[in-house]
């Protein structure tokens, strides 16, 4: 029965597949920014890495909105009942916004500073290194909805393939009669033997 409220929703969730881009854009343009800025304004890779962290910043602000609205509509699909897990929601959307703030002020200086700057200016590497940090943490927690708390994540039975959680038997009662034998055991029996 399909629309049943008692039934977890089908289907995966869109928003972390696109999280990878955004999140590479703000340690890039980190990255390019504090070797601009250690290169000085008399290098001509230091102004190149300028460029590049601007283009990969706008270009990620950009994935970023995408990647903020497919949140959204997993949100709506998959809705939260856990206190726990909704407060890191919470903390996830409120990281992730402050980040994606802290990103279109430091473009908007960008752009105004394009042409007069030879390398990073100091302002400019401080909000992109607020950023990186920012969506490291952001990305934290958006990894403790997904890995912790199976935000998003569809249980499937056995057999079913292309989902994202398996199901694992259950567990041995004796450790003895397991298959798989502990760490360090083979190497043990090969020395009584010898």
């Amino acid at each position: 029965m399909t629309g049943s409220s008692d039934q977890p929703p089908r289907g995966r969730a869109l928003h972390p597949p696109l999280t990878d881009f955004p999140i590479a854009a703000y340690i890039f343009a980190a990255a390019f920014d504090v070797i601009s800025t250690v290169g000085g304004p008399h290098r001509d890779w230091a102004t190149q890495l300028w460029h590049a962290g601007t283009f990969v910043l706008v270009a990620g602000l950009v994935l970023c909105l995408v990647t903020m609205l497919s949140g959204f509509l997993d949100l709506v699909r998959f809705p939260v009942s856990r206190p726990r897990v909704a407060r890191t929601v919470a903390a996830h959307v409120a990281t992730m916004a402050a980040v994606f703030m802290i990103g279109s002020g430091d473009i908007a200086w960008r752009l105004a500073e394009y042409d007069s700057s030879a390398s990073t200016p100091t302002g400019i590497l401080l909000l992109s290194l607020a950023a990186a940090v920012g969506v490291c943490v952001g990305a934290a927690y958006g990894g403790t909805l997904v890995f912790r708390y199976g935000v998003g994540v569809t249980a499937a039975g056995p057999g079913v393939a292309g989902t994202a959680q398996a199901t694992l038997p259950p567990p041995s009662r004796s450790p003895a009669r397991s298959p798989v034998p502990r760490a360090g055991t083979a190497r043990h029996r090969l020395r009584r033997t010898r």
